[in-house]
């Protein structure tokens, strides 16, 4: 159903339609719409008035009423109301009369002042909508609206938005989708590092490795003391701490490609830390550990700490 129609019933049951930077229509409340095959029918166009006046938005309850009659979520109605009143603003700024179906037909003249002409009511039932559009077999015999021609030049323009709409919530809804499932991913990555982390230590001390028992030249080099003392003005961060030999000489290994302070320390054979000295001053300390946390982490929370 198009929406004039839709606009003109919600005003003939609520006698008053408030439509934004259009105005307001008016029915007296003593005033009953005619029946359509009512004689004298005419004589209730009289009684419709109309006062052109700031409206800053829809009344929830004309929004409501498009809802209930269309199926569309509130946004969508919200915006269907919106694309018919520009469209109708752009007949009006143009010249041409902006005809609202059982309403009216509103001009602009040169004072930028609409000027209101009372048009023929539109009386259809909503529960017989559907009834008379499946019932009459010859649809080209129902009067056609004044608005229509304007109208259906604009309703490609009108799909078109109500598209780009459409799109946008569902571009908003898989970038949650995706953010969520690299979260999940994290959180589980980050418990079973946890949980195996017991068992790793367990396997150490009971079983070496191969590699403790007869260790590289590069390992021991690797390692180096935790007691190192740090130079004053300066401060010592500890990126990362682990128990796992292997993931530390691992990582140790990669990061001096990249940055060759970066030291591997540890001071039970067990535990081992991953370190580097920075020169700085106290108010430094936040902001750097800060930096080095989003570049060794990215976005997880802050994990790295200063050295005691």
């Amino acid at each position: 159903m198009k929406l004039s129609i839709l606009l003109a019933q919600y005003f003939y049951q609520h006698k008053q339609l408030n439509l934004p930077s259009i105005g307001t229509f008016t029915l007296d409340a003593a005033v009953t719409v005619p029946d359509s095959n009512d004689k004298n029918f005419r004589e209730f166009l009289k009684y419709v008035q109309f006062s052109q006046k700031p409206v800053a938005k829809a009344d929830d309850a004309l929004i409501d009423y498009i809802r209930a009659h269309t199926g569309k979520i509130k946004p969508l109605a919200e915006s269907d109301l919106e694309s018919y009143l520009a469209d109708g603003k752009l007949l009006l700024n143009i010249g041409k009369p902006f005809h609202i179906d059982g309403i009216g037909t509103l001009f602009k003249n040169k004072l930028g002042i609409y000027e209101f002409t009372p048009g023929e009511p539109s009386l259809e039932r909503m529960e017989l909508v559907e009834h008379r559009e499946t019932e009459r077999p010859t649809p080209a015999a129902k009067k056609k609206s004044a608005f229509d021609d304007s109208y259906s030049r604009i309703e490609a323009h009108h799909n078109r938005r109500k598209g780009l709409l459409i799109g946008t919530l569902v571009v908003i809804g898989l970038a949650v989708i995706v953010w969520g499932g690299y979260m999940l991913y994290n959180n589980k990555n980050d418990n079973q590092e946890q949980s195996t982390a017991p068992q790793q230590i367990a396997a150490d001390t009971s079983t070496p490795p191969a590699d403790s028992v007869s260790p590289k030249p590069a390992d021991s080099a690797a390692i180096a003391p935790a007691t190192i003392v740090t130079p004053p003005g300066s401060y010592k961060y500890i990126a990362e701490t682990t128990t796992r030999k292997t993931r530390a000489l691992t990582r140790h290994a990669f990061l001096l490609t990249l940055n060759p302070n970066y030291k591997l320390e540890t001071t039970d054979s067990l535990t081992f830390n991953i370190t580097v000295v920075i020169p700085g001053t106290p108010a430094d300390t936040t902001r750097l550990k800060d930096s080095l946390n989003a570049w060794y982490y990215g976005t997880k929370p802050i994990k790295v700490r200063i050295a005691q």
